[in-house]
């Protein structure tokens, strides 16, 4: 059986006195091989500071940690994450991916069982949780009560361990913000729906006055204070939606002025959210929620310019913070794309002539009659679709050396225009382009998604002008891509 060994220094959670612990993470029926272990940093959960390492199906990822007390360690593993509040000495972590496992997760070491339960949340998302409670009661009054009861039988659960000795304190103290940060969300999404559904036009949803009793009663009585909040998974996002919700559009609306987020740039949304974290947090949470801000936006690669002044003041005013530079590599990035942007496009870079005023497929089809054409639908804002791009230079050898064609579709709205045109160059996307205006994309929507609105990335092969297949091989599928688009190439007529 193999082993990989993985050294990693995590800040003491509750002691500046480090101790050690060695833990074994094994994986069983793993359809992927790769495993992403996230460390806190300085007691904050901070998604940045991780290990990605790779194994194979008889494998262990031996960890080596230096914590205090107990640390919070996460594993990220086929699209499962998994926590884990780990104390000195040695521990075994088994996890099952196969269907129908009987034991999907087990642990040896320091609150077994306790770490068995936090990995049994019904949800992993207190946003998909809020719209079900909301669902089920659109009174304040019935929403409170059963979002408090479902919290506090789950916190039994956890009593019952610490009473029977089966927990330590410090990780019953820990569940329980886990927990408290998870149902604090829950609810506060909730209302929030409530709040932004009764905005809509011909709504029939109603924000009532129990309603903004509840959101100001959730908040009234939260002290934004404690940093061993921090080691939660939904702290961030319950205090950002509270100065952007709540103190942000909520109030706003108290006094009669609407929200504007719709009219205002990248750039103004988050200069927004950073100085209403600056007015509402203090002292460590104020670090922790600016930092966590610039990485989220940073990570969602739309390269914002006014990321790179904002992380700049940043570490002005912490210039010893442990933060940015675990994400200094993005804002790198959002350098690198700016630069590009003032480059002119190359000679393989062209758009689809008159492109603005193509208003149906067939029209659009029409333009590439007697080629072979790979299309690739897109859109700035769509993460999996950027990811593919570190395909394309493979693909694009493949489809040049057999006369064949690449062509763009955006589906971005006006309103990205030069974003969709700075993203071309800095991907350095060779081939046609074209950005769908409405009617385009209705009638794309039509015929390739059924008028269900739409989902990308999507693929296409072209043969003389007709789809041939509408749902192709993603570019990093390789050599099972170039086969498929083998199969529809002009040039084999020709021979």
């Amino acid at each position: 059986m193999k082993k990989y060994f993985l050294w990693a220094f995590a800040l003491c959670s509750f002691s500046v006195h480090a101790q050690h612990a060695d833990v074994k993470i094994k994986f069983i029926g793993a359809k992927s091989n790769e495993a992403t272990i996230i460390l806190p940093v300085e007691n904050t959960y901070f998604w940045p500071n991780k290990i990605v390492k790779k194994f194979e199906a008889d494998s262990i990822l031996d960890l080596s940690l230096n914590v205090g007390k107990i640390s919070r360690v996460n594993i990220v593993s086929n699209f499962k994450n998994y926590i884990f509040y780990i104390e000195p000495g040695k521990s075994t972590v088994e996890l099952d991916f196969r269907k129908n496992a009987l034991s999907p997760i087990l642990f040896k070491g320091a609150n077994a069982e306790g770490q068995v339960l936090i990995n049994k949340k019904a949800y992993e998302y207190f946003q998909d949780a809020a719209m079900e409670y909301s669902a089920a009661d659109t009174t304040a009054i019935g929403l409170k009560a059963k979002i408090e009861s479902d919290k506090e039988k789950e916190l039994n659960r956890y009593t019952s361990l610490l009473d029977q000795k089966k927990i330590s304190p410090s990780f019953y103290q820990l569940a329980k913000n886990e927990l408290d940060y998870f149902y604090k969300g829950t609810m506060s999404y909730a209302v929030a729906h409530f709040f932004f559904s009764s905005q809509r036009p011909n709504s029939t949803v109603k924000f009532k006055k129990e309603h903004a009793d509840l959101w100001e009663e959730l908040y009234r009585n939260h002290s934004f204070t404690d940093s061993q909040a921090l080691l939660t998974t939904d702290f961030y996002e319950f205090a950002r939606y509270y100065t952007e919700y709540y103190k942000g559009v909520y109030s706003q609306y108290q006094k009669n002025v609407k929200d504007d987020r719709a009219n205002l740039s990248s750039d103004e949304l988050i200069i927004r959210t950073y100085t209403g974290f600056e007015a509402n947090f203090k002292g460590k949470v104020r670090e922790y929620m600016l930092a966590s801000l610039l990485f989220n936006e940073a990570y969602q690669e739309k390269f914002p310019k006014m990321l790179i002044t904002l992380t700049e003041k940043f570490n002005e005013e912490y210039p010893n913070n442990k933060y940015s530079p675990l994400f200094e590599d993005k804002i790198d990035e959002i350098v690198k794309f700016h630069t590009a942007a003032k480059a002119d496009y190359t000679s393989e870079q062209k758009f689809v002539v008159d492109y603005a005023r193509v208003n149906t497929v067939d029209e659009l089809l029409g333009k590439f009659k007697g080629k072979t054409v790979f299309v690739d639908l897109w859109a700035t804002w769509c993460g999996p679709c950027k990811a593919e791009f570190e395909y394309g230079e493979e693909l694009e050898e493949f489809l040049k050396a057999n006369e064949a064609e690449m062509l763009f579709i955006s589906m971005d709205k006006d309103a990205a225009d030069q974003q969709w045109k700075d993203m071309i160059k800095f991907y350095d996307l060779k081939g046609y382009h074209i950005r769908t205006n409405a009617a385009l994309q209705k009638d794309l929507i039509d015929k390739l998604w059924g008028g269900k609105g739409y989902s990308i990335p999507r693929y296409l092969i072209l043969k003389d002008g007709k789809i041939v297949v509408d749902k192709a091989l993603r570019p990093s599928s390789k050599d099972k891509l170039y086969e498929q688009i083998s199969s529809y190439l002009m040039k084999k007529e020709a021979e």
